[in-house]
């Protein structure tokens, strides 16, 4: 009976020991886990309050979410967040974060700025103009370029220019083949695209002749500038025209070569200025003469907001070929309307051309004319490379790494933005 009863209260003593080390387990496990969904839960809304520091002139100007930081920043206000939010829980021992490299978020990656402004075309933004103020902004343009009044400007520093996103790339838009897409029928529609980035390019930006309400700018011809590159206002207008006028000198040629009318009265000036077998060269060079002399007429209809069609026909040539030979100062002066006026405005023209130009190279000088103007009207510092439209890092807790990614989402940002909250 002894024996019994001792065996007896061994297994009730197991037995006890047993459960007592199960709810023991238990509550640990209990405990890891809510200290696991507390530092995900927490983590999630630190990073959000990081990229809810976004730049509120570069969002209301251009539309893009970035904030202001760096890797080493990042890491300083986690430790700070989890010590004041941690730092009196002795369940809880914080370990230290670690920021990733925040480059492939930058805003100056082009793949990052197409997103973002795809997503601000998308959800419908407006620019908000910013004007120039007094101060320390005044700098970019007394220490770095020639100011002029607005529209006879050019940036001339080198640590301006070699600092552009765009520095070392050229690239020339295919004149070429836009008149062979017009040659083989394409619309209008067609030659325009719809791209997305090209959509922001004539909401964001200005350009000769635009009536847009964008604030200051410190270039007027800014869509000028995405298609030539070149930092002066006169000066990428000067480019603009070239490249207007051989666009147009081609498709003139195309016409001309098209029309018997108007080879035949080439033929009959070329024989009587080089009888015999050279009159077929001359006739060219008269042709050639002949498409050039309407091109620069077209371009200065273009540039008084008039319209030029992409294929003339006999009703909108203006000029005969006695027009065309006439050099004197009035004919380059002035223009001769067509009898009929049709087609397409400069606008359209810009249009066009733009959407000949390589993606990569538009999105980089976009990336340019933002970081131009913002150290105009803004800070002087400013660099969009510096601007990130992300964050990537690891919280270590009671030994467990956490790992997170936050970029920003846009609808929650814009709501939050018209309720006067900052979000990520």
């Amino acid at each position: 009976m002894r024996n019994r009863r001792g065996s007896f209260t061994v297994a009730i003593v197991l037995i006890f020991s047993a459960m007592l080390i199960m709810t023991g387990a238990v509550l640990s496990a209990a405990g890891n886990m809510a200290v696991f969904s507390t530092a995900e839960d927490f983590g999630r809304l630190w990073g959000t309050s990081i990229l809810a520091e976004y730049d509120l002139n570069l969002k209301d100007r251009y539309g893009l979410f970035g904030f202001l930081g760096d890797e080493v920043t990042v890491e300083k206000k986690l430790d700070s967040l989890a010590v004041y939010t941690f730092g009196e829980k002795k369940y809880i021992n914080y370990e230290g974060s670690a920021c990733s490299s925040l480059k492939q978020y930058s805003l100056a990656e082009p793949e990052n700025l197409k997103q973002q402004i795809e997503e601000a075309v998308r959800f419908g933004n407006k620019p908000c103009g910013l004007n120039k103020k007094g101060g320390k902004t005044g700098q970019m343009t007394e220490d770095a370029a020639s100011c002029g009044n607005a529209g006879n400007r050019s940036i001339t520093s080198r640590w301006i220019l070699d600092g552009l996103p765009s520095a070392g790339a050229r690239t020339e838009t295919d004149i070429a083949g836009i008149v062979s897409k017009i040659r083989d029928g394409a619309g209008i529609r067609s030659l325009i695209g719809s791209s997305l980035v090209n959509q922001y390019i004539f909401t964001y930006f200005q350009h000769d002749g635009g009536t847009a309400e964008l604030g200051d700018t410190f270039l007027q011809n800014e869509v000028e500038y995405i298609l030539t590159g070149n930092p002066s206002d006169a000066g990428s207008e000067k480019k603009v025209r070239k490249k207007l006028t051989l666009l147009r000198n081609l498709l003139n040629l195309t016409y001309l070569y098209g029309s018997s009318e108007k080879r035949e009265a080439a033929m009959t000036v070329a024989s009587v200025m080089t009888p015999g077998p050279e009159a077929a060269v001359t006739q060219g060079v008269l042709l050639e003469l002949w498409a050039y002399a309407e091109a620069e007429n077209d371009v200065r209809l273009l540039y008084d907001q008039k319209t030029v069609p992409l294929l003339k026909q006999d009703q909108n040539w203006a000029l005969t070929l006695e027009n065309a030979m006439a050099d004197t100062e009035t004919a380059q002066q002035k223009y001769v309307n067509p009898p009929v006026t049709e087609g397409q405005n400069y606008v359209d023209y810009l249009r066009i051309m733009i959407n000949a130009v390589p993606e990569k190279t538009r999105l980089l000088r976009i990336m340019d004319l933002i970081q131009i103007n913002m150290k105009y009207l803004y800070c002087d510092c400013f660099l969009l490379e510096d601007y990130y439209a992300g964050v990537q890092f690891t919280l270590q807790v009671n030994g467990e790494k956490h790992e997170f990614t936050e970029t920003y989402d846009r609808q929650i940002a814009e709501e939050n933005a018209e309720t006067g909250k900052l979000s990520g």
